[in-house]
Parts: structure tokens; C-alpha cells; sequence
């Protein structure tokens, strides 16, 4: 048989094997619904800047670290430490800031972190203000 000779009728082909995966598609839904799952990603923040850096409360985010007095109200960590992260949100749209003397902190310099755990140096799950340059953001996804 030459090749050059041969003709593929492709609409009925087409119209065909779709006939034939929609079928099996109604027979077998476990075949492709287990296919199609959405994967669980989990979310790791992990401390880049040298020397660490201090994750900070709400009312507290705009200061410091230094500045704040009250320890609960602030945790510090180190290079390295690496946290499970349950909510994130980046703040990039927010034009929320804070202006002291020359000094301006804006909101969207900051990620908004609940962590999976509790955090070592305070007991309470709270929302955590975390400077973006200070952390890296990482995903992993489970293996089955």
C-alpha cells in the first residue's frame, strides 16, 4: 500500500473517537475523575535574611522590631527556619502605609501569614506580618 495513496477521512474519525471516550468516559467516570483531583500543594515559608528576621502582629506590622516592647506581640527567627503555611496573602494591590518621619513601610512589602502550628514563641494562632525580602516562599506536593 502506498502511502502517498492512502486517504484519512478526518471529520468522521474525529466524530467517531469522540463518540467512543464520551462513552467510555459515562462507563468509567472513577477512570478519569481520579485523574483529573486536584493535588494538595503545601506551602513552606522558609528565613533567608542573615542574622533572621521578626514576624510581627497586625497592630504591630508597620514597626520595628525594635520598637515593639511587649515579646508576645512579636517572634523572632532565625536563617533557615523553615514554617508550614495554612493562609498567605501578598498584599500587592494594598495602598495601605505607614509614614514615620522620612521613613515609609508599605503594606504590600509584607506577606500576611497564619502558620499550620502555632509559632514556638507565642501559643496563639494569630495572622503574622512577615517583610517579603526577609523570606522565600516554597511548594511542595505530596508523593503517593
Amino acid at each position: 500500500m502506498a502511502i502517498g495513496k492512502t486517504r484519512l477521512y478526518q471529520k468522521p474519525v474525529m466524530a467517531g473517537l469522540g463518540v467512543v471516550f464520551g462513552a467510555l468516559t459515562v462507563a468509567f467516570p472513577q477512570a478519569v475523575h481520579s485523574q483529573t483531583q486536584s493535588i494538595p500543594v503545601i506551602r513552606i515559608l522558609r528565613v533567608t535574611a542573615n542574622g533572621g528576621t521578626t514576624f510581627k502582629l497586625q497592630e504591630n506590622w508597620f514597626l520595628q522590631s525594635g520598637q515593639i516592647q511587649d515579646n508576645s506581640k512579636k517572634c523572632g527567627v532565625r536563617t533557615g527556619d523553615k514554617f508550614f503555611v495554612a493562609t498567605i496573602n501578598d498584599n500587592r494591590t494594598s495602598q495601605t502605609e505607614f509614614k514615620d518621619g522620612n521613613r515609609i513601610e508599605k503594606l504590600r512589602d509584607y506577606y500576611t501569614v497564619t502558620f499550620d502550628k502555632t509559632l514556638a514563641c507565642n501559643q496563639q494562632g494569630q495572622t503574622w506580618y512577615i517583610f517579603k525580602k526577609h523570606v522565600q516562599q516554597l511548594q511542595a506536593v505530596p508523593v503517593r
